[in-house]
């Protein structure tokens, strides 16, 4: 069969039914174990070699048609004594958790929020963002999830760009907002203590101390600005109507990181909520109901509303929600819950394998990790670190983007390699292909990654031009271009390169800065080292490195320096790759949710050398 053929026969799946889809992929889960005979055609796409690591269950179970409230009440009726969700020793039951939802939607619906309007929610996660998040999923209004670390403008220009009428915030951000409120359209404020759910003892202690570092905001209480009591207050008299399912209608709005470019609201629905679930259900089988698991990612990403919150309630797990997550602490918070299941990115591990604190982890089965790429030196060193400490957990090394509803990649101990980030999904298509076209690539072969997956966002909130440079339409569906450079292998492993705007272009070569920082991580002295592109007058662009040493090595930085050229010169990385120059720092700067900031570190030796301009 011809490569022309191949197209060809490709065109024509394209142009299958759903249920023949369907059908297609139980076919190809056969062939990809070994019961029915025949050849892969060479297209990840079609092939779909990672559904041989998925039951027949996994493949072909349907997320439900209803909207992700329902799914949450339809999935838990039944287990309403079970705990829920868990926040500092306050244990809230299903039955508890849908009477504050019923509580708070009545409370929206007495402010006038009504089916399509957007609220914003500029929160950390507490158990009364949970209720608004479902409240305004029951009767059809959206929320616009806004990080609260965030500039005072930049949450005014979130709140109008919206049109939001109503606001619920954490009252600690009053101060920095309360100038600017004036210039929205918000009539109703709610300001929300973090210890409202607080057992009475601890919520005494934090009261208290509050005052003594005289942090309690001066709030003008009223008819415009309501407690978060005086809220659900106002609507217990109040009925609300619980909207049913409509496809595609949206359930929040999360923002971009803007780490690559300027934030964007990704609009994401009830079927991308309800499919992360079953894919989430997929990936870790072992986890049934009470399941333990340690929430302590925010509740404005998309992995962290989706993966982090709300799939794990509802698939029954019992949930501790931390507010504010302290990596230096985080020995402390595992000891304290003991958590089967914990989300997390790469760098909070760091702190954890330097605790003097930790003698057994056997509690934990499984470790998601996401937000940042996993580095092959650094899963080595956590799963010795793991095995010593009595574990046996899997660590699921996660890979997706905030378009792709934060569902892309999963790993177990039989679908990986170092390196890699795993397989797809239960339901979720990754294939490889030349970079900004639709001609994809064979096994092997390094090109864009490109996401087709049923958590896909809607689009960009009033940003159709934006949204149709990542969310791009085939011959067979719609597909999220990653930006990302990687490729795939014959047994459906994804690894994963750099970005494309990460890649440094020097004289014509590309220079992946990932091959370096590989080589470098496994120097005994390396705490973390991040390569970026740096301007050079001969070759354009240049590698620079930036290194964080472990406190052993502090003070030996020259010798290090000459023991990692060393290390180049004995690697098979070709010239162009070597490094210009070499920074020591203290630590790397990071984004809000623990990524290494590669602007930041670009910007530097920018601003250096403008300054430079100037002084000649």
């Amino acid at each position: 069969m011809t490569k022309e053929d191949l197209i060809k026969l490709k065109e024509k799946i394209s142009q299958l039914s759903e249920e023949e889809q369907k059908l297609r992929d139980l076919y190809l889960r056969s062939l990809a174990n070994g019961e029915l005979q025949g050849p892969p055609v060479g297209y990840a796409s079609i092939d779909k070699p990672w559904l041989k690591y998925y039951t027949e269950e996994n493949v072909i179970e349907e997320a439900p048609k209803m909207t992700a409230y329902n799914n949450l009440y339809v999935s838990n009726k039944n287990h309403m004594e079970d705990v829920a969700v868990e926040y500092y020793g306050n244990k809230i039951t299903y039955k508890k958790l849908f009477e504050n939802i019923d509580k708070t939607a009545q409370a929206f619906t007495a402010a006038g929020v009504k089916k399509g309007d957007i609220v914003t929610i500029c929160s950390v996660t507490t158990p009364e963002i949970i209720y608004a998040f479902y409240a305004l999923n029951k009767i059809g209004a959206i929320s616009n999830m806004v990080d609260p670390r965030y500039p005072k403008k930049a949450i005014a220009n979130y709140l109008n760009e919206v049109n939001s009428k109503c606001f619920l915030t954490l009252d600690i951000v009053y101060p920095k907002i309360k100038d600017i409120l004036d210039d929205t359209k918000i009539e109703t404020a709610i300001m929300l203590s973090a210890t409202n759910s607080v057992p009475a003892p601890l919520k005494v202690l934090a009261n208290l101390s509050s005052k003594i570092k005289k942090e309690k905001p001066n709030i003008p209480f009223g008819e415009k600005y309501k407690t978060w009591n005086n809220f659900i207050n106002s609507g217990l008299n109040s009925k609300c109507e619980e909207i049913g399912y409509i496809k595609d209608f949206p359930a929040t709005i999360v923002h971009t990181g803007g780490t690559t470019g300027v934030p964007k609201g990704v609009v994401l629905t009830n079927d991308n909520f309800n499919n992360g679930t079953i894919q989430m259900h997929a990936s870790a089988p072992f986890a049934n109901r009470g399941y333990r698991y340690l929430n302590i990612m925010p509740p404005f990403i998309a992995y962290g509303i989706i993966l982090g919150l709300t799939a794990p309630i509802t698939l029954g797990w019992r949930t501790t929600v931390v507010p504010q997550f302290d990596p230096n602490k985080f020995d402390d918070l595992l000891l304290k819950h003991k958590p089967n299941g914990i989300i997390g990115v790469p760098a909070y591990w760091e702190t954890v394998m330097k605790s003097k604190k930790i003698k057994d982890l056997s509690f934990v089965k499984n470790i998601l990790l996401g937000g940042d790429k996993t580095k092959a030196e650094f899963e080595t060193r956590l799963y010795n670190y793991l095995g010593k400490h009595n574990c046996e957990a899997d660590i699921g090394k996660g890979y997706s983007m905030t378009e792709a509803g934060a569902c892309g990649t999963f790993s177990t101990k039989e679908a990986n390699e170092l390196d890699s980030v795993g397989i797809p999904l239960s339901k979720t298509t990754i294939s490889v292909f030349e970079p900004n076209t639709k001609n994809e690539l064979d096994y092997n072969k390094i090109g864009e990654i490109y996401i087709k997956t049923p958590t896909m966002m809607k689009d960009y909130y009033n940003n159709e031009e934006e949204a149709k440079k990542v969310k791009v339409k085939h011959e067979d569906g719609y597909w999220i271009h990653s930006g990302d450079l990687g490729y795939i292998n014959s047994d459906g492993i994804v690894f994963i390169k750099d970005r494309i705007k990460r890649m440094i272009i020097r004289s014509g070569f590309k220079v992946f800065p990932s091959e370096i920082e590989n080589i470098f991580l496994k120097h005994p002295a390396i705490e973390n080292c991040t390569v970026v592109g740096i301007p050079d007058d001969i070759d354009t662009t240049v590698p620079k490195v930036h290194i964080v040493l472990k406190e052993d090595y502090i003070g030996k930085e020259e010798q290090v320096k000459q023991e990692l050229i060393e290390m180049f010169n004995d690697s098979e990385l070709p010239s162009y790759f070597e490094p210009v120059d070499y920074k020591f720092r203290e630590s790397m700067p990071l984004t809000n949710i623990g990524k290494v900031d590669f602007i930041s570190l670009i910007n530097e030796d920018i601003e250096k050398e403008k300054i430079l301009k100037k002084q000649i």
